[in-house]
């Protein structure tokens, strides 16, 4: 299975909502904030690999009404997110200690960044075709080891291979938000950058 872990590090590397995601929030948070985001995408990986096992994401592929309804929902959390980046960068509403990664250094802001995560992968409906198109076609019908288990070994080194590129990722986009740290009008431009970035996230979910 080591050419689907190879692939799978491709793919993580490939500009995508997800690392674009996590490249937003470590850019405008720092770097913790980027690795709880990255393990609540993790979780949603987790999640989706079950419901592949169990054939739900099949079912949610195959039902035009489901699968829009997931877009809608997608959608709708990204222009919240965009929304609220937007009023920071005007000066509306000033970010509070749990919204900040680095800065914030309590349990909500984690619990908070890492639900954004995993709420971005499960309304995320690319990401069911994506887990459709990319691991069964893995699974060997010929190995002593069940369809079943190899989809989640598959699953999980699809995991390993995202916290390695997304941990860089959150790595260097964080050290960038440390570099400008005391520059108040940087941080308000990356507010802004993450807001454009939701928005266009939320606009690419409808272009299947």
């Amino acid at each position: 299975m080591l050419e689907f872990f190879i692939a799978a590090l491709v793919v993580g590397i490939a500009p995508g909502p997800d690392n674009l995601f996590v490249l937003a929030q470590s850019a405008t948070h720092g770097a913790r904030a980027g690795f709880c985001v990255i393990l609540g995408l993790c979780t949603g990986v987790v999640v989706q690999t079950c419901l592949l096992v169990a054939g739900v994401s099949a079912l949610i592929a195959a039902s035009p009404k489901a699968f829009f309804v997931m877009q809608c929902l997608g959608a709708a959390y990204l222009l919240y997110l965009a929304y609220r980046s937007f009023q920071v960068r005007v000066g509306t509403v000033q970010p509070s200690s749990t919204e900040l990664g680095e800065e914030g250094k309590t349990e909500h802001s984690g619990r908070k960044l890492y639900l954004r995560g995993v709420v971005m992968n499960l309304t995320n409906p690319k990401a069911v075709l994506f887990m459709l198109s990319f691991i069964p076609p893995a699974v060997k019908m010929d190995s002593p080891i069940h369809p079943s288990l190899q989809t989640a070994i598959l699953g999980a080194e699809f995991i390993v291979a995202t916290l390695i590129v997304f941990g860089t990722v959150a790595i260097l986009a964080g050290a960038v938000k440390k570099f400008l740290l005391n520059s108040p009008k940087a941080n308000r431009n990356l507010n802004w950058f993450s807001g454009v970035v939701f928005v266009l996230l939320a606009f690419a979910l409808f272009l299947v």
